[in-house]
């Protein structure tokens, strides 16, 4: 299923269409990671615990954990499967922090929100179609990735991702092998929380890009400069890009126009382990401003086919996922047509 058709859907299930949706960086962490991919498998499992402020976790804060695999995967295979559990938060808690660890074979993990019941029986799903009937939270593409939510310079209250009690919880792995020997393929992530009692500024995430490509066979191909303006009056902390294998660079800038290439804020050019970009200050989208995203997208066809976009891993895609806060809800905006949910 496209995010077009996605799109197309989110007015029938009721989601806010918005056409047209509308401080520099001090400092950037990036992340270090594995391989990318997508697969099947046969068992997989959901687990949650709890240890106040144990591990390195910020102060105050519970650790959950959430996790799916071991799921076998044999040469050249390739999947999306699913589970569903329940995270174990005896309240309601904001998220403050989340790291998560991938093995080879892993192309990304999408962590969502659900009300669906408890199933822990991986089951072949559709790759982001989550982003419609679901609440994506955090999106997993390196062997090791880490962010910290921040704290509000102005108010001095911290910044986090609402959860509610005992939530439920899909897990999305996408993984393929390209070896020549069976892989056993995990995904685990583990979430530090605080109570709802805490002063919480809430977040919530953004997820923007364009199918209008075309990847002709053996050349080379790029998207050409895109634009998107930022949701007004909000902060963004963190970044990353999405692209398959064919993709050799994905450039992103903090920008007034299609043609404000003056910010580079995240320049990934290892498709399987883009740089999970971290801001602070956060990145300021003040209202009036026109000030969002530009960005680009290149690829290098190897093969004899033509290629365009899809979820697949021998399609193509060109999306930007950031967190921000305070949170207007989850934003999902595929070539400027844009849908809302809380």
């Amino acid at each position: 299923m496209s995010l077009c058709r996605l799109s197309t859907l989110a007015v029938a299930a009721g989601l806010t269409l918005v056409l047209g949706c509308g401080t520099k960086v001090t400092s950037k962490t990036t992340s270090t990671g594995a391989g990318g991919a997508t697969s099947t498998g046969t068992a997989a499992t959901g687990t949650s615990s709890g240890t106040t402020g144990s591990g390195g976790a910020p102060p105050g804060t519970t650790a959950l954990t959430a996790s799916i695999g071991p799921i076998h995967v044999t040469p050249g295979e390739e999947s999306v499967q699913c589970i569903v559990m329940n995270l174990g938060n005896t309240d309601a808690s904001f998220v403050r922090r989340f790291k998560t660890t991938l093995a080879t074979g892993t192309h990304h993990m999408i962590v969502y929100t659900t009300t669906d019941p408890e199933n822990l029986t991986p089951t072949p799903c559709q790759s982001f179609a989550g982003i419609l009937t679901d609440h994506p939270i955090f999106i997993a593409q390196q062997a090791h990735s880490e962010l910290d939510f921040p704290t509000d310079a102005a108010s001095g209250s911290p910044v986090g991702l609402q959860l509610k009690t005992n939530q439920m919880l899909r897990l999305e792995m996408h993984f393929i092998n390209p070896t020549m020997t069976p892989l056993d393929v995990t995904g685990t992530a583990e979430i530090d929380v605080l109570p709802s009692t805490a002063n919480v500024i809430k977040s919530d995430l953004a997820f923007w890009g364009t199918e209008q490509f075309t990847i002709p066979p053996n050349a080379d191909a790029d998207t050409g400069m895109k634009f998107h303006a930022a949701l007004p009056g909000t902060h963004v902390f963190a970044l990353t890009t999405h692209q398959h294998q064919l993709g050799t660079e994905m450039q992103v800038w903090y920008a007034d126009s299609v043609a404000d290439t003056s910010n580079r804020v995240a320049d990934g050019t290892n498709w399987s382990n883009p740089p999970l970009e971290l801001f602070s200050p956060p990145l300021d989208f003040p209202v009036g401003s026109t000030k969002g995203f530009a960005y680009d997208c290149h690829w290098k066809n190897t093969t004899s086919n033509q290629v365009n976009f899809g979820e697949g891993f021998n399609n193509e895609m060109c999306f930007l996922w950031h967190y921000y806060y305070p949170s207007q809800g989850f934003q999902y905006c595929v070539d400027n047509v844009c849908a809302t949910k809380p």
